[in-house]
């Protein structure tokens, strides 16, 4: 009997080299020279998946079915975990004010996208993978987004690679932007939680403001992640209305079932806290399994292959976010 033969379905190759890479990238986001530029470990994951695939090519053709898993299964497994990243504790530190303000910033940037991508020519599904990414919590929020989308592979490299770079250079400007604007401690954090990509980039601006910004910029930041089930089920409608489905035939996915329960066990204060952190940090690994594998499948050639269009849409997505987050903070304090 071939016991090779026999193994060769479980160990699937293409996902393990998917979980090494996942934890190299764990290790480099841990380093001081990337987590002080807020490359966390998800963008850090499709960056070093890309970098791997385009290097070694044949490791991404032999490797196809478990790459299809660690894509598929791995990734919404993790975002259905993603809920216990948000308390109780954390929504009632700023209140209704904040959930509201998240709420227009969310909707209203999803809204923007579509629209301007479609005047910009752009792929629809493209334009809305960009649109999470911006409204919400950058390559996490693609990532949803294209569970329900189901993306080509460059599309949402081009969407994941694009918010990236602007959360790193939001991260750098946000602080300079701050005295000129008038704003300081909670409501500078609040306006850096209402604007930046991703998390890691949120923290570290939110640092370099003063200690007095930390606290409200990672909570306002977490109302937006609270918003990626209700956004993810408006992407999935408009998706299913543009390919001429009835709306009663739409049916929404299950890892998307799974987060809306997660996240209301979670804000109702029944998860134990030790369950809450550990499966906080396995739906960061699960993720990073599947950014991996989408990284590796995804050509440089691919994401240049977006063109000027792309870059057209997030920069006018970031500089919307900044503009009408300030707007909402001056407005409200």
């Amino acid at each position: 009997m071939n016991i090779t033969a026999l193994l060769r379905p479980v160990i699937h190759p293409g996902l393990l080299t998917c979980i090494v890479l996942a934890a190299c990238a764990a290790q480099l986001a841990a380093m001081p020279a990337f987590s002080s530029h807020g490359l966390g470990w998800l963008p850090l994951a499709i960056a070093l998946g890309m970098l791997v695939g385009n290097l070694w090519p044949a490791l991404a053709r032999s490797g196809g079915s478990g790459l299809a898993l660690a894509r598929g299964t791995v990734m919404r497994a993790g975002i259905a975990l993603y809920g216990l990243k948000l308390g109780l504790a954390d929504l009632s530190a700023v209140g209704w004010k904040g959930l509201v303000l998240a709420l227009v910033i969310v909707s209203s940037t999803l809204l923007l996208a579509r629209l301007v991508g479609r005047r910009l020519g752009l792929d629809p599904t493209l334009a809305m993978l960009i649109g999470a990414g911006s409204a919400i919590c950058g390559a996490a929020a693609v990532a949803a987004a294209d569970g329900v989308l189901n993306a080509r592979a460059r599309h949402v490299a081009s969407a994941v690679a694009s918010v990236v770079i602007c959360g790193t250079l939001a991260m750098y400007l946000m602080p300079l932007l701050v005295p000129l604007v008038h704003l300081s401690g909670a409501a500078a954090g609040q306006w850096i939680g209402l604007t930046v990509h991703e998390l890691g980039h949120v923290v570290a601006a939110a640092a370099m403001v003063g200690a007095d910004s930390d606290s409200a910029a990672l909570v306002q930041k977490m109302l937006r992640v609270m918003l990626l089930a209700p956004a993810v089920l408006w992407i999935a409608l408009q998706n299913g209305r543009s390919e001429g489905k009835a709306s009663s035939r739409i049916r929404l996915p299950t890892f998307l079932w799974v987060f809306l329960g997660v996240l209301l066990l979670n804000l109702g204060g029944l998860v134990p806290e030790v369950w809450r952190q550990t499966g906080a940090l396995l739906a960061d690994a699960l993720l990073a399994v599947g950014l991996v594998a989408l990284g590796m499948v995804t050509q440089f050639a691919d994401v240049r292959a977006g063109g000027a269009r792309v870059w057209v849409l997030v920069l006018l997505l970031w500089g919307y976010l900044m503009t009408a987050g300030l707007v909402l903070i001056k407005l409200t304090t």
